[in-house]
C-alpha cells in the first residue's frame, strides 16, 4: 500500500504587527489609486482654481505684463461648466509705473457694465473723472466684475489682487446672493450652507476627480437659456424663507473678510450699495397668496382687477383704497403693493410710492434683484470694518421722482443705464471725499468733475451702442417668467429695436443681424461697432467708418488680435482719408506691432490673425519685406476669405521685394487648390504679370 502522503502543516498565523501592516496597505490602495488618478488628471490640466491674475510675460523694460484671467471662475460653476461666467479681460504692468493711481472694482455683471459695452461702463467714466480730478496721475481703473457669481468666490479674486500694488479697491456688489455661483438658491445651493462649510465646499471641488465627474454629470448647457436662468435653484422664495437670512449673512461675511484683509494690508476701500429698478420692474416671480382659500383669492383678483380699472379712469383715491384693501387680504402679495406705489407716484406721493416698491421688491418670491437684508448688510460690514460707505442704492432713489429707482438709471432689474454708470461713478466720485489721504478728494477737487452727458460723448456713445443694448435687453425680457411679468418692458426695447433698424442702411442692417449670431467670447463680445464699420469701410466710406473703428479698438482688451485688427483698420481709414500715415500714426502702427509680437512669443497665435495684422501693419509703414515672415506664418491657419486676403497681402509683399516668382506661385496654387475663390486669384496673377503690387 503506497504511502500516504501527510497534510501540509497550515500556514503560521501572521503577527499582530503584520496583521495591522496588511489592513492599512489593503485599506490605502483604494485611496492610493485616487492619489494617482488625482495626479494623472492634474498633469492634464484638471482640479485646482486658476488664478484670477495672470503674469503673461516680460517687455524689452523688465515690466511684466498682467492679464485679468476671463476664465478664473470657471470652477466655481461645477453645475454649468460648459458656460460659467466671466470677467472681462484686461491689463497692466507690474512693477506699478510711477505716478500711478490703481482702481479695482470688484463685484458682479453690474460691476463690469453689462449690458454697456466696455468704453461706457461705471469703470470707463470712473477712470475719466479721476483723470480730470488728478491731471497728473495715470489712473488705471481695473474692473474684475464677474457675470453670474454671488460673494463667496469674489473673497479669492481680492486675495489675488492685494498682490498687483492696489491702491484702492471699489465694491459693487450684492446682487446676485441668491441665484449666483455659491448663492443660496441657486442650482448648487451652496450658499445655504454655513460659511465654513462653504471653504471646506470649494476645497473639495478644488479637486481634479470632482471636476472631471461634474464636467460628465451636468453635460452641456442649455443654449436657449440664459446663464442666469440655468443658474436658478428655486423659482419661489417666500418672504420669509431662511435662505434670505443666509443670503445676508453670507454676504455680510464674505464682504467682512474682503474688507478685513484689505485693511490689513494698508488699502482703502470704497463699498457701495447696489442698485435696482423698483419703480419700473413687476416682481419677477409667482405671487404668495399662500393661505388663501378660493373665495379669497376670488375677491383678491376683484379688487386688482377694480384698482387697475380705477387708475386707468385717472380716480387714484379709489385704486389707493382697493390697493390697500388688497394688501390687507394678502399681505405678501408682491404685485399687489407695486401697483400700490405705481398709483401712489401718479398720485404725487413719492414717500408712500418709495414705501410700496421697496415692499414689493421685498415680498418678489424671485429675488434677482438685492433685498432690504442684503443692502442693509452691506451698510452694515461697511461700517462696522470701517470702510467708507457709498450707498449708490439710496442717491438714485432721491434722484428719482417716484422715490424709488426706474428705468432712468437702470435697463434692467439690476444693471445701470449709460445714465445709471455716469451717476454711480459720480456717487464715488463723491464718497472719496470720505477717504484717508492721499486719495482723499477736497471740495477744489470735485470742481474739476464735468457733467455726465460730457463724459459720455468723451467716451463714445453712439447710435450703434444704443442698439447693441436694447437688443441685448429685448433678449433678456424675451425670457418667458421675465416676458409674462414685465410685457411692456419687452415691448419698449423690441420697439427700440425696431426703430433704429428702420434707420440702418440694408448692408449695414445684415451686419447687425449677423452680430447678433455671435455667442460671446471668454471676456467679451465683438464690437458691432467694428462690424459696422467694416461695411463702410468696403462701401469706401472711410470718413464715417474710421470713428467706429476707433470706438472698436477701445471695446476690446489690448493684448488681443482683435485689438490689432482694429488698429489696423483704423489706421487704413486715416491712411485713406489723409493719403499717407502721419508720424502718431506710425508710432501707433509700431506699438500694435509690439503687443502682436509680444503675443506670438507667449504663444496666443491659435488663430493666426495676430501673425496676419502684425503683417499688414508692417505693410502700412512701408515695411515689406518685414511683413513676409508673419503673413507666411498666418496662412496655414487661416481658411476662407481670411486666407485670400492673407495670400494677397503677401503677394503685395513679394511683388514689392522683388520676389517675382515666389508671387507666381502662390497665385498658381489658389489657382488649382482654392475652389470658388480661384478667379481671384486669377486676378492676383494678373496684376503680379502686369508688374502691380
Amino acid at each position: 500500500m503506497a504511502n500516504k502522503k501527510k497534510p501540509a502543516p497550515p500556514p503560521a498565523p501572521l503577527s499582530p504587527g503584520r496583521r495591522r501592516l496588511f489592513a492599512v496597505i489593503t485599506i490605502s490602495l483604494p485611496f492610493l489609486a485616487l492619489a494617482v488618478a488625482e495626479f494623472t488628471l492634474r498633469c492634464f490640466g484638471w482640479g485646482g482654481y486658476p488664478p484670477f491674475f495672470r503674469e503673461v510675460g516680460a517687455l524689452p523694460s523688465g515690466e511684466q505684463v498682467c492679464l485679468v484671467e476671463p476664465a478664473a471662475s470657471k470652477p466655481y460653476f461645477f453645475a454649468n461648466p460648459t458656460r460659467p461666467g466671466y470677467a472681462e479681460q484686461s491689463n497692466f504692468l507690474m512693477p506699478k509705473p510711477a505716478d500711478t493711481i490703481r482702481v479695482f472694482i470688484i463685484g458682479e455683471s453690474a460691476a463690469k457694465g453689462y449690458p454697456q459695452p466696455r468704453n461706457l461702463s461705471m469703470g470707463a467714466f470712473l477712470k475719466a473723472m479721476l483723470s480730470d480730478v488728478w491731471p497728473g496721475k495715470k489712473i488705471e481703473v481695473i474692473d474684475t466684475g464677474t457675470t453670474a457669481v454671488a460673494s463667496f468666490p469674489l473673497v479669492y479674486l481680492v486675495r489675488d489682487a492685494l498682490k498687483f500694488s492696489p491702491d484702492l479697491f471699489v465694491f459693487y456688489t450684492g446682487n446676485n446672493e441668491f441665484f449666483g455661483a455659491y448663492g443660496t438658491a441657486s442650482i448648487n445651493a451652496a450658499g445655504s450652507l454655513p460659511p465654513w462649510a462653504l471653504r471646506l465646499m470649494r476645497a473639495a471641488r478644488g479637486l481634479a476627480l470632482v471636476q472631471v465627474l461634474d464636467g460628465w454629470l451636468y453635460g452641456k448647457a442649455d443654449e436657449n437659456r440664459t446663464l442666469m436662468e440655468q443658474m436658478i435653484g428655486r423659482t419661489f422664495i417666500p418672504a420669509d424663507s431662511p435662505l434670505r437670512e443666509s443670503a445676508a449673512r453670507n454676504l455680510a461675511t464674505n464682504l467682512g473678510v474682503m474688507l478685513d484683509e484689505i485693511r490689513a494690508a494698508g488699502v482703502p476701500a470704497l463699498v457701495c450699495t447696489t442698485a435696482s429698478n423698483e419703480s419700473g420692474l413687476a416682481p419677477l416671480g409667482e405671487d404668495d397668496t399662500n393661505g388663501l382659500d378660493e373665495a379669497q383669492l376670488k375677491e383678491l383678483r376683484r379688487l386688482l382687477a377694480e384698482a387697475v380699472m380705477a387708475a386707468e379712469r385717472d380716480d387714484p383715491t379709489r385704486a389707493v383704497n382697493l390697493l390697500r384693501e388688497a394688501t390687507q387680504l394678502a399681505p405678501r402679495h408682491a404685485r399687489a403693493r407695486f401697483l400700490l406705489g405705481k398709483v401712489l407716484a401718479d398720485a404725487g406721493q413719492p414717500e408712500l410710492a418709495r414705501t410700496a416698491f421697496l415692499e414689493a421688491r421685498d415680498l418678489d418670491t424671485m429675488p434677482w434683484r438685492p433685498v432690504s437684508l442684503t443692502e442693509q448688510a452691506i451698510r452694515n460690514t461697511a461700517l462696522t470694518k470701517g470702510a467708507v460707505l457709498c450707498d449708490v442704492a439710496e442717491i438714485f432713489r432721491k434722484e428719482t421722482p417716484d422715490g424709488a429707482t426706474g428705468w432712468d438709471l437702470l435697463d434692467d432689474h439690476v444693471h445701470l443705464s449709460l445714465a445709471g454708470q455716469a451717476r454711480a461713478a459720480r456717487s464715488m466720485i463723491g464718497a472719496m471725499a470720505n477717504l484717508p489721504a492721499p486719495l482723499q478728494l477736497a471740495p477744489d477737487d470735485l470742481t474739476r468733475v464735468g457733467d455726465d452727458e460730457d463724459y459720455a460723448e468723451k467716451l463714445g456713445a453712439n447710435f450703434y451702442d444704443d442698439y447693441r443694448v436694447n437688443h441685448t435687453l429685448k433678449v433678456l425680457f424675451g425670457v418667458p417668467f421675465m416676458r409674462k411679468t414685465n410685457p411692456e418692458a419687452f415691448t419698449r426695447f423690441e420697439q427700440a429695436c425696431r426703430e433704429a433698424e428702420e434707420e440702418m442702411p440694408p448692408a449695414v442692417l445684415k451686419s447687425a443681424h449677423e452680430w447678433q449670431t455671435f455667442k460671446p467670447h471668454a471676456g467679451g463680445l465683438r464690437p458691432l461697432t467694428g462690424m459696422v464699420a467694416r461695411v463702410l469701410l468696403r462701401e469706401n466710406n472711410a470718413e464715417e467708418a474710421l470713428p467706429l473703428y476707433e470706438l472698436a479698438s477701445r471695446q476690446v482688451p489690448d493684448y488681443t488680435s482683435w485689438y490689432l485688427e482694429y488698429v489696423y483698420f483704423t489706421l487704413a481709414c486715416r491712411q485713406k482719408l489723409h493719403g499717407s500715415l502721419t508720424e502718431s500714426d506710425r508710432a501707433e502702427a509700431a506699438e500694435a506691432m509690439a503687443q502682436g509680437r509680444f503675443l506670438l512669443a507667449h504663444g496666443f497665435s491659435e488663430s493666426g490673425l495676430t501673425e496676419r495684422y502684425v503683417g499688414r501693419l508692417h505693410q502700412m509703414r512701408g515695411e515689406w519685406a518685414e511683413a513676409i515672415p508673419y503673413l507666411v506664418s498666418a496662412r496655414p491657419k487661416m481658411s476662407a476669405e481670411d486666407l485670400v486676403a492673407t495670400d494677397q497681402a503677401l503677394i503685395v509683399s513679394y511683388v514689392q521685394t522683388g520676389q517675382t516668382k515666389e508671387a507666381l506661385t502662390l497665385a498658381e496654387d489658389g489657382i488649382k487648390n482654392s475652389g470658388r475663390f480661384a478667379p481671384l486669384y486669377r486676378q492676383m496673377r494678373e496684376h503680379v504679370l502686369k508688374g502691380k503690387p
